[in-house]
């Protein structure tokens, strides 16, 4: 006989699969491209304000800065700034100053 977890999905689970994965990677690969692209350009930081999913969007901004609630999205937003926190690079999620209702993601190495 089965444990239960084998009938109905587990927290850790249910959270990973909420993820939405495809804005992850989207996001995380266009991030990737402006390290790659700064650090043969001889640049100790990249700073990507828009054309990716999260950049252009004022409902991650709105998430980031506690104007709305939406544990998804923030999730979406902790899960990428980790990802490159954890290959060690400084990751600050700021204000967009060109519209003021989106962020900005700064890396620095």
């Amino acid at each position: 006989m089965g444990t239960y977890s084998d009938i109905f999905t587990n927290a850790t689970q249910a959270r990973k699969d909420s993820r939405n994965n495809s804005v992850i990677h989207s996001e995380i690969r266009s991030i990737e491209s402006a390290v790659i692209a700064n650090i043969d350009s001889g640049v100790l930081y990249a700073n990507v304000i828009s054309s990716t999913t999260m950049t252009n969007s004022n409902v991650y901004y709105n998430v980031w800065n506690g104007v709305t609630t939406d544990p998804t999205k923030l999730d979406q937003l902790n899960y990428v700034k980790k990802y490159f926190v954890n290959l060690g690079y400084g990751v600050d999620i700021l204000t967009n100053t060109s519209s003021n209702n989106t962020i900005t993601w700064n890396l620095s190495w």
